[in-house]
């Protein structure tokens, strides 16, 4: 689920070149191109390390059991969005092009925004068992994009789900927790792919720009998911003070 806000809608890939007015000018450098790139490298691992630590920290404040806490990566995601949880691999996303211009506060709103959207999965996982689980996650998928739906089919973390399972046990569907838990798969089939929207090719610019808008608007940003999820991460930072 990525976390897409208003300030996050485009990619900033925090690369930029300077050009002189004189092209003859010789500019010294300080340290040697290697040298820059070892700076560069140490301060990345830097920031990662601060973010991990942060994630650890928050799953225990939340009590999110270390056997069953999502692993933590970090890659270049190109989604317009600094991070997310991907249900079907398990595993939560920092996107590169992102991590170094995030303040603190930001960080731990996503964080465990996320989170939220990891214990959500969870209890639908322990309710559909997997493969009704499997085939919800196709589901908005499978009309229009028969190959990432295929991939998502292929490359679904049971591993993890299964020890989910063993950890908290089964939901009943008819139980108080399996009736709120319902309500989850049905914004599960409303969630808009709004990462496959950004990253199309086949429609104009305006058009996608337009698409996105409504897909955030209607099927995103008031989805009971997104809703939940951000309301959680209020509640945290305004509880811990962050």
């Amino acid at each position: 689920m990525p976390y897409i806000d208003n300030q996050f809608q485009s990619t900033d890939k925090n690369i930029k070149f300077n050009t002189t007015q004189n092209p003859k000018k010789v500019i010294q450098l300080p340290v040697s191109l290697g040298k820059l790139s070892e700076v560069k490298d140490i301060e990345n691992l830097k920031i990662k390390s601060r973010i991990t630590n942060m994630y650890k920290d928050i799953c225990q404040k939340v009590n999110l059991n270390e056997q069953i806490r999502p692993e933590l990566e970090f890659d270049i995601i190109c989604s317009g969005a600094p991070g997310g949880f991907d249900a079907t691999t398990g595993k939560m996303y920092f996107d590169d092009n992102f991590i170094k211009k995030l303040d603190n506060k930001s960080l731990v709103f996503i964080i465990r925004h996320e989170l939220e959207h990891v214990k959500q999965f969870q209890d639908i996982s322990r309710m559909l068992g997997m493969e009704k689980f499997t085939k919800l996650l196709v589901f908005k998928d499978e009309n229009y994009q028969n190959e990432k739906g295929r991939y998502i089919e292929e490359n679904v973390n049971i591993d993890y789900y299964k020890k989910v399972e063993q950890t908290l046990g089964k939901i009943d569907k008819n139980s108080p927790e399996g009736i709120r838990v319902q309500k989850y798969v049905e914004a599960v089939k409303k969630y808009p792919d709004l990462v496959g929207l950004w990253q199309r090719s086949d429609i104009s610019e305006l058009k996608k720009m337009l698409l996105f808008a409504k897909e955030f608007i209607v099927n995103y940003k008031f989805n009971l998911l997104e809703k939940e999820a951000n309301k959680a991460a209020k509640k945290f930072i305004k509880n811990f003070k962050v």
